[in-house]
């Protein structure tokens, strides 16, 4: 009985903050009356926070009766305090802020980045799609995923490929006069002097 009461004491407790906080909402944006989507409002001084949506309007919960320092921040942006922030039932609530351009103070900025991951399928599918020859091939996370032992297994998979003798690769049946194997540019080396098929 004394747990039940206990329980049912903590859930009216719980229930009554709930209800007391009030939403505090606003807009946020730029010298140029832009939004600024993803900036941080952030309670100084407490945990409690929040982010500006899409549209650069954000919500907050606050006890009214309390006073808050309330911090706006984003990237490129200077940070903004404002201090003072009282929420009271049957008010707007509201609060817009405009944060400013933050000065620069580098010279400039040097981003050394490697090109895009070939190796995956969304870039082979790109790649497919832009080419102007017909094309087929397998990326590397696929093959990973493959219980393949070999590269004539992973090779079965590719579209239009089969295998020969358990060494030559045949591409869409034709023969080995009219198939050929490329690497950086340069032709593979075939173990066949009379043949340039592809080996593996």
């Amino acid at each position: 009985m004394r747990l039940r009461m206990f329980i049912f004491f903590v859930l009216m407790t719980t229930a009554l903050l709930v209800q007391a906080q009030v939403r505090l909402t606003g807009k946020i944006v730029n010298e140029k009356n832009e939004p600024i989507a993803g900036a941080s409002v952030k309670i100084t001084g407490a945990t409690g926070g929040t982010t500006t949506q899409v549209d650069g309007y954000y919500s907050l919960s606050l006890l009214p009766g309390k006073k808050y320092a309330l911090q706006f921040s984003a990237i490129s942006y200077s940070t903004k305090i404002i201090n003072e922030i009282e929420v009271n039932e049957g008010l707007e609530n509201e609060l817009n802020v405009v944060l400013e351009v933050a000065p620069k103070n580098i010279e400039a900025v040097v981003v050394k980045a490697s090109s895009r991951r070939q190796e995956s399928t969304n870039a082979l599918l790109a790649f497919q799609k832009n080419n102007i020859s017909l094309s087929s091939g397998i990326a590397a996370d696929f093959i990973r995923r493959t219980p393949d032992k070999n590269t004539g297994e992973v090779l079965k998979r590719v579209s239009g490929t089969s295998i020969q003798d358990n060494k030559f690769v045949i591409i869409r049946g034709l023969a080995d006069r009219y198939n050929a194997a490329y690497i950086n540019g340069a032709q593979l080396p075939s173990s066949e002097p009379d043949k340039k098929g592809i080996f593996f």
